[in-house]
This record gives structure tokens, sequence and C-alpha cells, in this order.
């Protein structure tokens, strides 16, 4: 019998409610990494090390596949996913879909996992990924080929006559004005163009049956953009069989069809590509998955950074060396922000030495901020998601403000951006 491990960011499994002493054996086979995931990559085990302690990553995960499996949730209780999903989905660097899409996983390879509370977590980010990417796809024009035909056509000669079923179909059946035909077209209803048709119309059959979803999106753009897409994709045919899905590759040539495809079959995987699952609010079986926290953080942060600044924002800004990386550079303020995934800034004097260095280094990179004198200080800010209400005031200026000073550190401050609640 499958059993469950429930935890948040940063529990040990044996501070679960659902711990049992059972578990302590069993987990003696399980080779936890021990140390951080890589950047940007994929955790084993929802990142979990061999204190059994969770990292930032939020998901469901196998520990023993078929027999134990861990949920881990956010440590801030009722964040809103779908509200940070909008703004990341709005990041416009040069790599936006890749970098977003870095941040999410799914292995449907493995066996489904019975945990209800994964399901507003999941599903919102695949529909959310989806129809962002498509608006994409769509402004830059639906692709179109040369498809295979058959028709029976009525006076004419279209490619070349099927002997067979012409004489089966009306030759014996005494229809003199009908030949049936195999013929080329160059058209956009393709494979391709089905698939992501197929996935769109899964898209609306669960926005109009998921009434908290429905809640959710009422208040933004998506309702407009799936009525559009739907306009768009309207002559297109979604008949499309799940093996020709699963075989169905993207052509080099049209590199923006690659993410949507992707992302188009993890959408229709999810549900088993059947719609009827699709209306069920309920469907609790999620395949394994992770997101991580750190970055959705840092996409939310660059949202708001990008209301609040007059200036323009750069964002993952690579430095001279190696992978320094600075969040955010504002070069017209000489600033250098740093968005911390970690609410102990709440604290009046904590500071973290690793995060001070960190963004220490990334003040003095001539790439990041050319052109400064030998003397200057650079001002550098950590934002990092307090709940405080004094706080939240300060972050909705956010730059009204000069931000709180981190004791010991010159011309260090941090300033608060709280995760949206639902």
């Amino acid at each position: 019998m499958m059993q469950t491990i429930q935890i948040i960011e940063h529990q040990s499994l044996n501070e679960s409610s659902d711990w049992e002493e059972q578990y302590t054996e069993q987990l003696q086979s399980v080779k936890f990494v021990g140390v951080p995931t890589q950047y940007m990559s994929a955790p084993q085990y929802l990142g979990i090390d061999q204190n059994y302690r969770a990292s930032y990553y939020i998901g469901a995960s196998w520990l023993i596949r078929d027999e134990l499996a861990v949920v881990v949730t956010p440590k801030v209780e009722d964040t809103d996913f779908v509200k940070m999903f909008l703004a990341a989905l709005e990041v416009d660097s040069q790599n936006e879909s890749d970098y977003f899409s870095d941040c999410y996983g799914i292995r449907f390879d493995e066996p489904a996992i019975q945990a209800p509370v994964c399901l507003n977590q999941l599903t919102p980010l695949l529909v959310l990924h989806y129809l962002s990417l498509l608006d994409r796809l769509v402004k830059r024009g639906l692709k179109k080929d040369y498809i295979t035909r058959e028709e029976n056509l009525k006076a004419k000669v279209k490619g070349r006559i099927m002997m067979g079923r012409h004489l089966q179909q009306n030759v014996f059946q005494q229809r003199q004005d009908r030949i049936y035909c195999q013929f080329q077209e160059y058209t956009d209803d393709t494979p391709e163009n089905r698939l992501l048709k197929r996935a769109l119309v899964f898209c609306e059959r669960i926005m109009a049956k998921w009434t908290s979803l429905q809640r959710q999106l009422s208040k933004t753009d998506i309702p407009l953009l799936l009525n559009l897409l739907k306009s768009r994709f309207g002559h297109i045919s979604d008949d499309i069989e799940p093996y020709q899905i699963q075989h169905l590759a993207t052509n080099k040539l049209f590199k923006e069809y690659r993410e949507a495809i992707r992302v188009a079959k993890m959408l229709l995987r999810r549900f088993d590509y059947s719609v009827t699952n699709a209306n069920d609010e309920e469907y609790n079986a999620t395949p394994p998955f992770w997101i991580d926290m750190a970055r959705l953080y840092e996409m939310w942060v660059w949202s708001k950074l990008k209301e609040n600044s007059v200036n323009e924002v750069l964002f993952q800004k690579r430095g001279f060396y190696g992978r320094q990386v600075a969040d955010f550079v504002i070069r017209e303020e000489k600033l250098i922000l740093d968005a911390k995934y970690k609410p102990d800034y709440q604290n009046k004097n904590h500071a973290d030495i690793n995060d001070i260095r960190e963004i220490s280094g990334n003040a003095r990179d001539e790439r990041l901020l050319p052109g400064l004198p030998e003397d200057y200080s650079p001002r550098c800010i950590i934002l990092y998601p307090g709940q405080d209400c004094e706080l939240q005031k300060e972050s909705e200026k956010l730059f009204g403000a000069q931000g709180t000073k981190i004791p010991h550190y010159h011309n260090f401050y941090k300033i608060s951006v709280p995760l949206p609640k639902k």
C-alpha cells in the first residue's frame, strides 16, 4: 500500500505527523544527494538531503517507488501560485521560455502519486505556461506544410487516383461523378498544429469546469487570450490520436514550436489524453513533479520591479566570470539587486554572509556596472518575501524609499516584496 509523507519547505521528514518509525529503516536504502542541487537542474527527491530535510523545491516525489512518496508544500501558506505563474510568464528576457521551463519539471515516466494538495500547483502551471507559449507562437504565425490527403472528389482529378478505393466506393456503387484521389496540400492543418489545438481544447475545458481556477483567472487577461487563440485555431482540426502525439517530432527550422509542443504533450498526459478527466477538479493522481520556488520568486520580484522602476531593469545579467549572474541590475541608478527566497530577512539583524559576498562580487563586476569610479561603492539591495504590513507598504513603493539598512555592511539594504496571497 502506498504511503505519503507531507512536509513544508525546509522541514525534516521525521518532523511530519505522517512519519512512522518504520520509515527510518526503509529510507536507509535511499541515496540522498546530501549536497545542494546544481543551479537550474532537476532535483533528486525534491532536493531532500541526507538529514531528511527539504530544500526550496515543492511538489511530489517517490522516495521508494510505489511504496513511499513525499509531498512538499510552501512554507508560506495560501500563496497565490496562479499570480506568480502569470508574472513569471511575462519574463521578457532573450531566453524567457527556457528560463521558466527550467523552473519546474514533471516526470511522466514514473507512477502517479495520489496527492490532492498538488493539484492547485501543477495544473494551473501547465495551463498558463501553455497559453503563454501559444500566444507567442501565433504572433509569429502558424507554420504550414505539405500533408497527404485522400478525398472522394466530385467531377475532378487531383494528385493520383486511388484505384482500389475508387472502384470500391464509386465504380461498384455507380457513382459516375466521383473520383477517389490522393494528393498533397499545403496547409496549416498539420499534425503539429492539431496537437496544439487539442491541448487548447483541454485548457478551455479545464478553465470552464474548474470554478477555483475560474475565480483566480477572472481578473486577468487569460480568458480574453483563450478566446483569441480559439479564433486563430478555429479552422484547424483537433483530431489526433495518442500514438501520433507520442511520435511527433519538431522541425528544427521552427524552434518556437519545440517548447509549445513539449508543454502540450505534458498537458495532455496530465489527464491521460482524456477530455473527460479534464472536467474533474478532484482529479488527484498527479505525476511526480517539482517547482523551484527560489527561481519562481525571482520572477515574481522581477514583475514588481518592472511596475515600479522608471529605468530599465536588466534580468539575469551575466558577469565576467563563470556562473556569476546578477538577478537584477539598474545601471542608471547604479543598483545591484538580488531576490532571496528567505523569510529570515524579516529579522531586523539578520544577514547571510554568503549572500553578502555574492552580491558584493556582482557590485564590483565591470560588465554588470561599467564605468564606475574607482572609489565608488554601488548600492546593494536584497529583496525578500516579508509578511509584515509595514514592510508591505515599503515594498509597494520599492524605490520611493532606500530600504532598511542591513547592520554592519556598508551600502547594503533590504526591501520586502511579499508573496501574493489567495
